[in-house]
């Protein structure tokens, strides 16, 4: 057993439930796996490849700053798609610099719940489902009326996301990647990128 690294901020991942590295690189076209050390898996993953873990709790990381997710209408039907051939696929993202701050949940080609919301701007850019019993306890994924919205934008009924929010919802859904720091994991993670690189 090797000690893991943890990640979080300023990535994009999926969290993929009893699927093996080979089964969600192949999902998203990636190239052939090469084991490498925690270390350099997560360096690798914020240079742009992709890092995958071995399963970890019945989950299997896949993680970026290179997913190509899209940020507006066609978010559901990418996220849904992956879990055609995945199963339950979860997927997070925090970027600090504009505040992107997204979450989504399909399973068999079903969205049942997903937000992404653009803090430089103050978007909700897509909203699908009710609020999940998790993100009510942390007091987000809620989306405003238009009343409130014309009435007073500075009130602070609505808890906004922000990259803290995003890792603790993902280790309430499935895994919060920040806790393999130093966690004793069963094997090595691979190192991919996508096919025609």
């Amino acid at each position: 057993m090797e000690a893991g690294v943890g990640f979080g901020y300023k990535i994009e991942w999926l969290a993929v439930r009893l699927r093996g590295a080979e089964s969600v690189a192949a999902s998203l076209g990636l190239g052939s796996l090469s084991h490498t050390t925690w270390q350099d898996a997560v360096a690798a993953a914020y240079a742009g490849a992709w890092l995958l873990t071995p399963p970890i709790d019945g989950w299997t990381l896949a993680a970026s700053i290179d997913v190509e997710a899209p940020q507006d209408s066609r978010f559901g039907p990418w996220l849904a798609d992956l879990s055609v051939s995945l199963g339950e696929v979860q997927y997070f993202g925090t970027q600090r610099v504009v505040e992107y701050q997204a979450w989504g949940r399909a399973s068999s080609g079903i969205v049942d719940r997903a937000f992404v919301y653009l803090g430089e701007s103050g978007e909700v850019l897509f909203h699908v489902g009710e609020p999940t019993p998790e993100e009510q306890a942390l007091g987000v994924g809620l989306v405003p009326d238009d009343d409130w919205w014309e009435s007073d934008e500075d009130d602070d009924t609505y808890t906004w996301p922000d990259e803290e929010t995003v890792l603790m919802l993902a280790g309430r859904w499935s895994l919060d990647p920040r806790t393999l720091d130093g966690a004793h994991i069963a094997g090595l993670p691979w190192v991919a990128v996508p096919t025609g690189r």
